[in-house]
């Protein structure tokens, strides 16, 4: 009796950890939206913007597009999750009158008493291209 009472706990837990893995595997994968590289809208291929590609480092896309009319960069709040060493801790916006608007993942500091800063913009995530674009920041 006393030998069955011990052997419960291992069990029980072994069939709990199996049974978690089957629901995992039978759930369909995720996907952050917001964090999948996009193109939005339709930039002509002579244009600047219709030659960037998706991945291009800052100092690539500048080379191509020129020096942007208003840029801003934030923290996403990962950089709080402990040992998180994903590349989106980060975001930068660059903003281009009469193109639209770059966004890129950015490398951050994270300073004592979890305040952080966004530094260099590093790889292209996200195109907008809109023609009509005034090149300022979002109020």
């Amino acid at each position: 009796m006393l030998k069955t009472r011990h052997m419960t706990f291992p069990i029980t837990l072994a069939a709990l950890f199996f049974a978690g893995a089957a629901i995992a595997a039978e759930e369909p994968a995720k996907k952050d939206e917001a964090a999948e590289p996009v193109i939005v809208g339709n930039p002509p291929a002579e244009s600047p913007f219709g030659q960037l590609k998706i991945g291009m480092s800052y100092e690539e896309v500048l080379a191509i597009v020129g020096k942007p009319t208003s840029e801003n960069s934030w923290c996403t709040g990962k950089q709080h999750i402990p040992f998180y060493f994903g590349s989106d801790r980060g975001r930068a916006e660059a903003n281009f009158k009469g193109m639209g608007q770059l966004k890129f993942n950015s490398d951050v500091t994270v300073y004592p008493f979890r305040i952080c800063k966004a530094d260099k913009p590093t790889t292209l995530i996200h195109v907008l291209y809109d023609p009509d674009s005034t090149g300022e920041l979002a109020k």
